[in-house]
């Protein structure tokens, strides 16, 4: 049954793909969280004979740069998901993956999407906690190229609005607007 679902899937995707790098788009999001914050939902062995090969059959139709979506933790599968392509990861959860870790280890070869604290940061932190956060990573991931800051999630309702606003002005002292 398993594997009957799998391949619907596969499929669906893969049509999905088609029709959408037909209308000239850019870029491509995909995935889903395939692990928690200690590591993956499934032990190594059973996503490479389960799991990699739909994701194969996949990232072999994609014709622009894609970024792979999941929480969690991904050290223990990370190099075989990146045996399928991908240009990006998000949203790298400092709580599960340590993302300065992966710019010395996969920096050249990954861009790096996410990270800025959603669980306490952005959510009961201060501003100045904010920007310091942004500051570091921009300072450190940035270098060089390779990183898009992001929150390591998404936007939530439950952030502090003064803490999204503090991440924007941040970008803008530290980020590329001033030149870095």
């Amino acid at each position: 049954m398993i594997y009957e679902i799998l391949e619907l899937y596969t499929e669906w995707q893969r049509r999905v793909i088609v029709n959408l790098q037909e209308t000239g788009i850019d870029f491509l999001w995909l995935g889903d969280d395939i692990a928690f914050n200690a590591g993956p939902l499934f032990s190594p062995e059973v996503f490479r004979n389960i799991f990699l090969p739909y994701g194969r059959r996949v990232a072999e139709i994609i014709g622009v740069p894609w970024v792979f979506h999941s929480d969690g933790n991904l050290m223990p599968i990370l190099e075989d998901l990146l045996s399928l392509g991908m240009a990006g990861l998000h949203p790298i959860q400092p709580n599960a993956m340590d993302i300065e870790a992966l710019k010395r280890k996969y920096g050249e070869r990954l861009c790096l999407w996410g990270n800025i604290d959603l669980e306490y940061t952005l959510t009961r932190g201060t501003p100045e906690e904010v920007k310091a956060l942004v500051r570091r990573r921009i300072e450190i991931v940035g270098r060089g190229g390779g990183y898009i800051l992001g929150s390591s999630n998404s936007i939530t309702p439950y952030c502090k609005p003064e803490n999204v606003l503090a991440m924007a002005d941040a970008v803008r002292q530290y980020g590329w607007y001033n030149g870095s």
